[in-house]
């Protein structure tokens, strides 16, 4: 239940965006949610809240439910698919919002190009630091979770409070998604003042206890 409030929240956070312009009474939703279930934002967990959200709405005899929310439902495969078919459908007719993608470099792309368009985009991904940046390619984008900085904020909390100085971060770097580099790249940037190295694993090098050992002392 907590996640079907949540996208009601997400339809009336968008409504105060496209609201804005001169509109219709119909509004094309455009949303990217990935058909391969290893996913938690996969299609077969999130579009049926989408749908309950987008009954509410219709039902509810509020301010709201005179639009009609006309969603359509796109593959979206964490690499291109979101962008590409955001390109091609905008040929004929470009959306009223978008919701996702939530992968970092397919939300990158489809956020710059919404943003160039004047297309409000809300994601429950899109967290890396980078997205903080309003001032153009991501000036359309809303996130409804709280983006990896916030993360690093509780660690320098933490650090300020213990007296500590210095943090090794260890992570391993896929070099496809990156979601770990993603999420530890707040804490690197933000914490600058303190001693921060990094102990980088991927596929052709993996965890080296041995090594690591040493970087810590090194540290000391």
């Amino acid at each position: 239940m907590p996640h079907l409030r949540t996208l009601c929240v997400y339809f009336l956070v968008a409504l105060s965006l496209v609201m804005t312009n001169t509109m219709t009474e119909d509004l094309d939703v455009l949303v990217f949610l990935p058909q391969n279930n290893s996913y938690l934002f996969s299609y077969e967990r999130v579009a049926p809240a989408i749908r309950y959200a987008q009954k509410r709405l219709k039902a509810d005899g509020g301010q709201y439910s005179g639009f009609n929310f006309n969603i359509q439902f796109e593959n979206s495969d964490c690499l291109y698919d979101a962008f590409f078919t955001l390109a091609d459908r905008s040929c004929g007719q470009k959306p009223d919002l978008i919701l996702g993608p939530v992968c970092e470099y397919e939300a990158a792309a489809v956020v710059r190009l919404a943003s160039h368009w004047n297309i409000p985009v809300i994601s429950a991904g899109a967290l890396a630091t980078g997205f903080a940046n309003k001032n153009k390619e991501y000036s359309h984008l809303t996130r409804i979770a709280p983006p990896y900085v916030k993360m690093a904020e509780t660690f320098t909390a933490m650090f300020e409070h213990f007296s500590w100085r210095s943090a090794l971060l260890v992570f391993e770097d896929d070099r496809e998604q990156r979601n770990c580099y993603f999420t530890l790249e707040g804490v690197y940037h933000l914490m600058s003042n303190y001693n921060i190295e990094s102990y980088v694993l991927t596929d052709d090098k993996p965890l080296d206890t041995d090594e690591l050992l040493r970087s810590i002392s090194d540290m000391e």
